[in-house]
């Protein structure tokens, strides 16, 4: 189902909800400037997200728990399973990167 709604109820479509995101991060970013320059310091900006990322971070955060690779298919919505593997190998080799690293 639908995450976000309207005040009325009604599902907000992506493009909705990308606009509210962007005016939220936008009036952080105003605010924060606004006190980061009273304050004699430099303004932490928000970077400007859409919903898209907000639903790849949380594929990749359920893939980096080991959540069954079927129920994330299912959860994500994805019609293929080939599309799910990716965030899973996307993971894998952030592991593997990071294990070499360490």
């Amino acid at each position: 189902g639908f995450v976000f709604t309207a005040k009325s109820g009604r599902p907000l479509m992506p493009n909705g909800v990308n606009s509210v995101l962007y005016n939220i991060v936008d009036a952080y970013n105003k605010t924060e400037v606004e006190r980061a320059k009273k304050e004699h310091r430099k303004a932490e900006l928000l970077p400007k997200f859409s919903a898209h990322v907000m639903r790849h971070t949380a594929c990749t955060r359920m893939a980096e728990c080991r959540m069954d690779v079927k129920v994330l298919q299912y959860i994500m919505g994805h019609a293929h399973i080939d599309v799910t593997m990716e965030v899973y190998n996307h993971i894998g080799e952030l592991t593997r990167i990071e294990n070499e690293i360490a």
